[in-house]
């Protein structure tokens, strides 16, 4: 018999936003010489490397963007328009067309933006779902599943069979050594940490957690957890002459399935190896140390 002794796990997530940011951007928050926007609620919602959808209902579009980055021709309106972002310490933002060029802050890949005259514009910001990555440095997790128990003594027979069976739910940690850069296509343990610093649009993340992974060893089945969860609470231990770790606890907000097959986001091709869906290059994630 074969033992799996934790030597094929991972784990992979992708970002995501329960709500979206409501706010406005008026000339006074375009700085040019920059290159940055800054509106109200970025610097407690946003995170380098996020790929954000901003649009506006205002007939104007969105002025505050340069025609060379609008999409739609410079004689429509630009209204929504969809980039990753670098957020500074001061919450001003740049605007990039991949991942790659906003983590690193490639001022020669930015998109423009522009001053304008009138009032502000309101705008909406979703963080939308982006390709899972796989969260570098990780010792340890565990995920717990749970059965709830319903009482069904006042209901009649035909709903205690409809629901006696309960609601499931799930919580577990991750455990990692704390790192803020990494190469590769691996999320670090810092975005994790900047989770649940989201105030607005919340702590939410998609968590693929693999217990075997066929792209490690050919000879096994992929067999993982997948579900939607939120970062309730996050630790760090800082201890003299030893690593800095750091302990992330979230709970399931919605369907949790464990899946035998092929992880979501890949498609088979005729040779049976695998393309990942989305092309974007993911070489650093970096927090910025210089404007």
């Amino acid at each position: 018999m074969t033992y799996f002794l934790g030597t094929l796990g991972n784990v992979r997530l992708r970002r995501n936003n329960e709500n979206a940011l409501s706010t406005s951007v008026s000339d006074a928050d375009v700085t040019s010489i920059l290159n940055r926007i800054g509106f109200e609620g970025a610097i407690d919602n946003l995170l380098t490397g996020d790929r954000v959808t901003i649009s506006t209902d205002d007939p104007r579009g969105l002025l505050f963007f340069d025609v060379s980055a609008w999409i739609d021709g410079v004689s429509a309106v630009q209204q929504r328009i969809s980039v990753f972002i670098n957020v500074n310490v001061a919450g001003g933002l740049r605007f990039f067309r991949n991942f790659s060029d906003a983590v690193n802050n490639n001022r020669a890949a930015e998109l423009q933006v522009a001053s304008f005259v009138g009032d502000p514009i309101s705008v909406t910001v979703d963080v939308t779902n982006f390709r899972t990555n796989v969260l570098g440095s990780v010792s340890n997790y565990e995920f717990n599943t749970d059965r709830e128990s319903l009482d069904t003594t006042t209901l009649t027979d035909k709903f205690k069979r409809m629901y006696s069976a309960g609601l499931i739910s799930g919580a577990g940690s991750i455990d990692c050594n704390f790192s803020y850069e990494t190469s590769g296509i691996k999320e670090t343990p810092l975005l994790m940490l900047q989770l649940i610093q989201r105030v607005d649009i919340g702590s939410q993340f998609d968590c693929l957690l693999s217990i075997t992974d066929s792209e490690n060893d050919p000879t096994v089945s992929d067999i993982y957890y997948e579900f939607t969860a939120m970062v309730t609470r996050s630790g760090i231990q800082v201890a003299a002459g030893d690593l800095i770790t750091c302990r992330i606890d979230f709970v399931t907000t919605g369907e949790i399935r464990l899946v035998v097959g092929r992880p979501s986001g890949y498609v088979l091709k005729e040779d049976d190896d695998r393309i990942e869906l989305n092309q974007d290059s993911l070489s650093f994630l970096l927090t910025e140390v210089e404007d």
